[in-house]
Parts: structure tokens; sequence; C-alpha cells
């Protein structure tokens, strides 16, 4: 019955030809992408107990300075004229400060009872006095709208929404380009 099979099983693959060893690959292919694959959590999104995350203070005013700025080169490229831009987070810049943590456990006549504390790591003394800063994340974006006098032109329109994806980190579909009214 075994030599049966194989002898079957070898005809098959013989009428295949030269097609046998790109199907075998093929066939591999989906094998290996039908194991689930295991997925590790993004550490910048789940800080860890000895980090904790405060919003920068001056936020807005770095998001109006770098939309002046983005809009002063732009208004420079070519058939561009005159252009504006507005952007807008969905998460703004932030710093992760040190934590330290600590634990008190007391008895009462209840039972057990778990205290936890967590507090800011400040800096005194040297150059600057404050909490430590562990990491600073940079914003994310959620969208832009650029009005420029030369939208009206396709090509001008694609180099605006190249230069401010390569910017925030936009796709094409988060930008809108409308023509600006002299």
């Amino acid at each position: 019955m075994k030599d049966h099979w194989s002898e079957g099983l070898r005809r098959q693959l013989g009428r295949l030809g030269k097609f046998k060893y790109p199907l075998l690959v093929l066939l591999l292919g989906m094998v290996l992408l039908a194991i689930p694959g295991r997925s590790e959590p993004d550490a910048e999104a789940v800080p860890s107990d000895a980090e904790a995350a405060a919003p920068v203070p001056a936020a807005g005013d770095d998001l109006a300075q770098l939309e002046a700025r983005l809009s002063t080169l732009l208004s420079q490229m070519e058939g561009a004229g005159r252009v504006e831009v507005i952007l807008q987070y969905s998460a703004g810049p932030r710093k992760v400060y040190q934590t330290d943590s600590s634990q008190e456990v007391s008895t009462d006549a209840e039972g057990k009872r778990t205290v936890a504390q967590m507090e800011t790591v400040i800096s005194s003394g040297g150059d600057a006095d404050g909490p430590v800063t562990v990491q600073t994340i940079e914003p994310s974006f959620r969208g832009a709208v650029i009005a420029a006098e030369g939208a009206g032109d396709a090509a001008v329109k694609l180099d605006l929404v190249n230069a401010v994806s390569s910017l925030t980190g936009l796709g094409a579909d988060d930008i809108t380009v409308i023509k600006l009214v002299s």
C-alpha cells in the first residue's frame, strides 16, 4: 500500500516538471505565514514602574514655531507662492521622568494592606535643578492642512504633500492641500 502511494506521488511530481521546486517553495512560504507570530509590546507605549510621563509645558509654542518654519520653507518652493500650514498633534511631545517607587505593608485588624508610593527623582546641585529626564518622546501628528497659492498645479501639490509627509511622518491621506486665494 505504501509503495502504491509513493509511486502515485512520484508520478504527480513528474507531471509538474520544472514547476515542482517553485511550487514547493510557495507551499513552504504559505505554511510559514500560517504560523502565528509573537508580538512584543511597544516599549514607549507602556512606561515601566521607574518612569512616569509628563507633558512638556510649551507644546503649543513649539507647534506654532514648527508651523511658521514649515510655512516659510514651503513658500520658497518653486511654484508654491504664499503657504500657510496647520498641524494637529495626536500626542504632543512629552518627557519621561525618573521615579522611585516604594511599598509599605502594614497589618491591621482586617488583614494586610499594601500602600505603594511613586516619587519623581529631583536633581539638586550641578547645572540644572529639577526632575531627572529619562527620555523625551517626540510628538505624533494626526493631520495637516496646507493652503498654498500654487496648489492648483498637481506637481506643486505633490511636492507640498511629500515635504510635510517627510517631516511629520503622516501619510498622504492625512495631509490636505487646498488652493489659497490671493
